[in-house]
C-alpha cells in the first residue's frame, strides 16, 4: 500500500536545478507530522489508495416503544427481502362527556388512519389493511421496553378490513368500517355510562388496543402513520327528534410508552439470511461486494480504514490537507421513487465493540451531512461525501485501533422511523467504488 501512494507521490516529483539537489542531500530539515513546514521543502499530492474495509452490522432487535411514529405495511426489496411493519398501540376513553338520549340510534363503527406522507416502496398497487382488537395488554418485554420483535396476541377475527390503493402523498387519512356488533356493543355501554367506558383504567381492562396489518400477499409498499387525536376509533350515531342529526364519539388513540412498531424481516435469498439475537457483521467480500444500510430494520453500513495508520510511518509526508469520504451506492440499486436513497445520511463513530459512537463533526463542531448526488445520465456514479479532514488527522495522531471507523446512518428516531435504505459498494467496483481520498503535504526530494 505504501509503495503504491510513493509511486503516486514520486510522480509529482519535478527536476530541480542540480544545486539544489547538494544542497538537500547534506541538509535535511527535521519537520513533526501535522507542522507547516517551509514551502521550499514540501509538495501537496493527491492519493485515494488506502483502503476503505466495508461491512454490514446486523441487530435483529432494537427498541421501538414510545413511537410518536408508527409504519405499517410489508414490502418486497430485490436485495434485502421482506420486510413487514406492524403497529401495537393503545386507545384512551372519549375526552368529551358522554350523554346519550334513549332517543340515539348507533349508525356504524370504524377507524380512522392518519398518514404522515412518508412511504416506501410502489404506490401504484391495492394492500389491504386490517384492523384486528388485542386480546392480552401490551407488557413490557424487557428492561421496561418493547422492541421491534416484541408481539402481542391479537383476536383472530380482525374487526374489519379495507382493500384499497393508498396514496400517502395525497390521502391525510384512511377510513376502515369495523363489526358493527362491536360498535353495538360500545354503543350500549356508552348509553349505560358503563365504567368500561368512562374509567380509563377499566378501559384498558375491557378493549387493550390495536394492531394494524396488512396481507399476507400484500408485499408492495410501507406508508407512514401520525400519532395524534385524529388517529381512533369512532361510534358514528344520529338522533331523531325532533330532527335527525349525525353525531359521533371518538376513542382516540393513547401515545405512551407501550406504542411500539414491530418490524420483522425475512433474508431468505440474501447473502444476510439466518437469524439471531445477537449482534452480527457481514464483510462485503460475503455479500456480493456490498453492504447494506436500513436502519429501520436493524442494518448498519459500517466502514474502517485498517492500512491508514501507515501513512505515519511514511518520514515524506508532514501533513493531511483534506479528507473527503466518497460513499458510492451500487448501480442500479435505487431509484427516485419506489426504492429512493435516503434523503441525508451522517456518520456515528464506532469500533470493534460495534457499538454506535458520537455524530462526527466538523473542526466547527457542526455535525456532517450529505446528500446524494445522483447521476442521471447514466446511473453509475451516485455518491455522498463527507469532508472528514479532522476526523482523520485525529486518527492518523492519536493512538488507536485499525477497527476504528464509522456507521453510516440516516438518523432516524422513534418519532420519525423509516425504512429507507442505501446498498453500498466496497472498494472493489473500480471507478465506482467507496474511497478515502486524502490530500497530503509531503517533503521534496
Amino acid at each position: 500500500m505504501i509503495n503504491m501512494l510513493l509511486k503516486k507521490i514520486h510522480a509529482f516529483v519535478v527536476l530541480v536545478p542540480l544545486c539544489t539537489v547538494l544542497l538537500s542531500a547534506c541538509y535535511k530539515k527535521e519537520i513533526e507530522f501535522g507542522t507547516n513546514p517551509e514551502n521550499n521543502y514540501t509538495k501537496v499530492v493527491f492519493t485515494d489508495t488506502v483502503a476503505v474495509s466495508v461491512s454490514t452490522v446486523k441487530a435483529d432487535s432494537f427498541q421501538t416503544s414510545s413511537a410518536t411514529s408508527l409504519l405499517l405495511g410489508k414490502y418486497k426489496d430485490p436485495y434485502l427481502g421482506i420486510i413487514t411493519a406492524k403497529p401495537f398501540f393503545q386507545l384512551s376513553i372519549p375526552t368529551e362527556t358522554i350523554d346519550i338520549p334513549a332517543t340515539v340510534q348507533f349508525d356504524s363503527l370504524y377507524f380512522i388512519i392518519r398518514t404522515n406522507d412518508y412511504y416506501y416502496g410502489d404506490t401504484t398497487k391495492t394492500q389491504t389493511i386490517y384492523v384486528n382488537e388485542l386480546s392480552q395488554a401490551i407488557s413490557y418485554s424487557y428492561n421496561d421496553k418493547l422492541y421491534n420483535t416484541s408481539s402481542v396476541a391479537i383476536k383472530p377475527t380482525p374487526l374489519g378490513s379495507r382493500t384499497l390503493r393508498i396514496r400517502p402523498v395525497t390521502d391525510d387519512s384512511i377510513i376502515v368500517r369495523l363489526d358493527n356488533a362491536k360498535g353495538q356493543e360500545l354503543f350500549s355501554k356508552m348509553q349505560q355510562l358503563s365504567t368500561d367506558v368512562t374509567n380509563a383504567e377499566n378501559f384498558l381492562n375491557y378493549f387493550k388496543g390495536i394492531c394494524l396489518s396488512v396481507g399476507d400477499n400484500d408485499t408492495t409498499m410501507v406508508i407512514g402513520l401520525a400519532t395524534s387525536s385524529i388517529v381512533c376509533m369512532r361510534v358514528a350515531y344520529h338522533l331523531t327528534t325532533p330532527a335527525v342529526v349525525k353525531k359521533y364519539i371518538d376513542f382516540p388513540m393513547l401515545t405512551n410508552t407501550y406504542t411500539f412498531n414491530q418490524i420483522l424481516t425475512d433474508r431468505t435469498g440474501t447473502p444476510l439470511a439466518g437469524s439471531s439475537n445477537i449482534v452480527t457483521e457481514y464483510h462485503s467480500s460475503i455479500t456480493n461486494n456490498v453492504s447494506y444500510m436500513q436502519e429501520g430494520a436493524g442494518l448498519f453500513a459500517k466502514l474502517t480504514f485498517p492500512s491508514l495508520r501507515d501513512l505515519i510511518k511514511n518520514d515524506n509526508i508532514v501533513r493531511l490537507v483534506n479528507a473527503d469520504l466518497i460513499i458510492r451506492p451500487a448501480a442500479l440499486s435505487f431509484d427516485r421513487y419506489k426504492l429512493s436513497l435516503p434523503p441525508q445520511l451522517h456518520l456515528a463513530t464506532t469500533d470493534g465493540s460495534n457499538i454506535i459512537g458520537s455524530q462526527v463533526m466538523t473542526s466547527a463542531a457542526e455535525v456532517i451531512y450529505a446528500s446524494p448526488v445522483i447521476d442521471d445520465l447514466y446511473g453509475e456514479n451516485n455518491y455522498y461525501k463527507f469532508n472528514i479532514t479532522a476526523y482523520i488527522n485525529a486518527l492518523l495522531t492519536t493512538p488507536g485501533s485499525e477497527d476504528d471507523g464509522f456507521f453510516l446512518q440516516q438518523g432516524w428516531s422513534l418519532g420519525a422511523m423509516k425504512l429507507d435504505r442505501a446498498i453500498i459498494n466496497n472498494n472493489t467496483w473500480g471507478n465506482y467504488r467507496t474511497q478515502l481520498a486524502l490530500t497530503l503535504l509531503v517533503i521534496n526530494k
